[in-house]
């Protein structure tokens, strides 16, 4: 089992969530998300940490079971073993292609370590009445004009599969394949322009944390036939914060506008809730958040 398989599994056990860990720890929720996202493993500095939020040692997080030990020193023995050989074994014209293939592998796994490196820059903050509020640093799709809803759908299909506990209730919310085509294509987002509809577009990066700082949960029953199995047991609707910068003239960040959204989840045939779609999204009218 991987570190960051090891660290989802005790969150499990300790029925914590991400903004939990990520309030005992110090680190963005937006990376602990991207751990399980990208299947990768945090950065060194930050293993004690987590130990201490998590109550376990540095030996039970990076230490393997001793039978799953000597599987994998067995195998990676035999397997090396077979390559020497094999090479040894080979014409020059052969070796010579056996290391340019060696050489591909190195440049393949440096292109998947920088894209690794590429993670959200999200964050949650509480304003000064205590609300939560997911604070989203980067503007990813700009469109001077329009969005280009495309883009969001193909970036959407990066969660679908994912899942997310949300605090204030304990509901796990799942990311289903409908999401990406409903939240870039539906009767509402197409009636959007302008700043709302930059702001849909933007809120994609947060949907994680969005859902874990959502509160005041209210149902309704499903009464459209079309939903009878993909919405069966009804449907949610939870309020949400997020906030996304504001960029002055020299392109530094002069504040962000905080927006108020309504999480649109359905009770599917299955028993799982999942993200249906993020409604009703409104420029608060206070103060906005300063840098």
């Amino acid at each position: 089992m991987k570190i960051y398989e090891k660290i989802f599994a005790r969150l499990e056990e300790l029925h914590m969530s991400q903004t939990e860990l990520s309030r005992r720890t110090g680190i963005a929720t937006s990376t602990i998300s991207d751990w399980r996202k990208k299947q990768i493993n945090p950065q060194a500095d930050k293993l004690v940490s987590i130990c201490k939020a998590l109550d376990m040692t540095l030996v039970e997080l990076l230490c393997v079971e001793e039978n799953e030990e000597q599987t994998a020193t067995n195998d990676y023995v035999s397997e090396e073993n077979y390559m020497i050989e094999l090479f040894r074994q080979s014409d020059t014209q052969s070796r010579r292609r056996i290391i340019s293939y060696l050489a591909l592998f190195d440049v393949c796994k440096q292109i998947n370590d920088s894209n690794q490196s590429q993670q959200r820059n999200v964050s949650v903050v509480q304003d000064i009445d205590g609300n939560s509020i997911v604070v989203i640093n980067d503007i990813r799709f700009k469109g001077k004009r329009s969005i280009d809803w495309k883009e969001v759908r193909a970036y959407l299909k990066e969660y679908v599969g994912d899942f997310y506990k949300v605090a204030s209730t304990g509901d796990v919310i799942y990311i289903g394949s409908d999401l990406p085509s409903e939240y870039s294509g539906s009767v509402y987002t197409k009636r959007l322009n302008g700043a709302v509809a930059k702001a849909k577009a933007n809120a994609t990066q947060g949907i994680p944390e969005m859902i874990e700082i959502s509160t005041g949960r209210y149902f309704r029953e499903n009464n459209k036939g079309k939903h009878n199995w993909n919405a069966r047991n009804g449907w949610y609707r939870y309020d949400t914060y997020f906030a996304l910068p504001v960029y002055g003239d020299n392109e530094d960040i002069e504040r962000y506008n905080v927006f108020h959204a309504s999480l649109i989840i359905r009770h599917a045939n299955d028993g799982k809730m999942y993200l249906y779609d993020i409604l009703d999204i409104k420029k608060e009218t206070s103060t906005p958040l300063e840098p």
